[in-house]
C-alpha cells in the first residue's frame, strides 16, 4: 500500500455512530486509530566513529502537525475496511529515526536530512521507505501484521558503492492490549530490518585496515 499524505478528519457521523454501537454491544472491540512507535536499538555494532548522514526525501517530511500519514487499515472479520491507521510521521521518518538511534548506538554522529550532500565520508540514503500496517478487529479479538520495505543507497566519499534492499514482517494476535498491538508489530518488524542492516552498513563504513 502506498503511504500517502492527509489532513485528518473525523470519521462520518454514521461510522461514528455505528463504532458506538459496536463497542457497547462487544464491550472490548477495541483498536489503535494512531500508532507511534518508541523504537529502542537492537542491533549489537559497536566501534563506529564520524559522522552519518541519514537522508530521506524532503516531500516524506512532516511539515505541519495538522498532517497525518496513512499506514494502513483497520478490517473487520468479513475483511470490510472500516477505518484507516494513521500516524504523525511518515514511514521515511520513522525508518530515519530508527536508523539515527541504531548508529548512535553503534557510535556515530547522526546527521538527518533531505538533501544528499556532495562528498561526505558516509551517507545512507533512504531510497524506498514502505510501512503497511493492518488491523483485523472482531469481536473474539484482534490481530496486527505489518510489512517494513527498505531501499538503501550507500554513499562513500561521495560515491555510491551499494545499493540494497531489506524487508521483514511482523503479526500478532490479542485481546487485552489492543490500542498497544500495532505498535508492537511496527516495533518488530523495524528491528528485524536494523539486525539485519546494521551489520552490513557498519561493516562498509568501517575504516579499511592498512596492511
Amino acid at each position: 500500500m502506498e503511504t500517502r499524505i492527509k489532513k485528518y478528519k473525523p470519521a462520518p457521523f454514521v461510522m461514528l455512530i455505528t463504532c458506538a454501537c459496536l463497542l457497547l454491544v462487544s464491550g472490548c472491540a477495541r483498536y489503535a486509530h494512531t500508532v507511534t512507535t518508541l523504537y529502542e536499538p537492537s542491533a549489537t555494532v559497536s566501534g563506529g566513529s564520524g559522522e552519518v548522514y541519514i537522508v530521506i526525501p524532503e516531500n516524506r517530511q512532516t511539515r505541519s502537525p495538522d498532517i497525518k500519514w496513512v499506514l494502513g487499515t483497520v478490517k473487520d472479520n468479513e475483511n470490510k475496511i472500516i477505518d484507516e491507521l494513521i500516524s504523525p510521521r511518515s514511514s521515511a521518518e520513522i525508518l530515519q529515526a530508527a536508523f539515527g538511534q541504531e548508529f548512535k548506538k553503534a557510535g556515530y554522529t547522526v546527521i538527518p536530512t533531505t538533501k544528499r550532500p556532495a562528498a561526505e565520508p558516509r551517507v545512507i540514503d533512504l531510497t524506498k521507505s514502505e510501512i503497511e500496517l493492518e488491523q483485523i478487529s472482531d469481536f473474539a479479538g484482534l490481530e496486527a501484521k505489518c510489512r517494513v520495505l527498505v531501499g538503501v543507497d550507500v554513499f562513500k566519499n561521495g560515491q555510491q558503492i551499494k545499493r540494497v534492499q531489506y524487508e521483514s514482517t511482523s503479526s500478532k494476535s490479542d485481546i487485552k492490549d489492543r490500542d498497544m498491538l500495532a505498535r508492537n508489530v511496527l516495533d518488530d518488524a523495524l528491528k528485524s530490518v536494523m539486525l539485519e542492516a546494521m551489520p552490513d552498513l557498519h561493516t562498509l563504513f568501517k575504516p579499511v585496515m592498512q596492511k
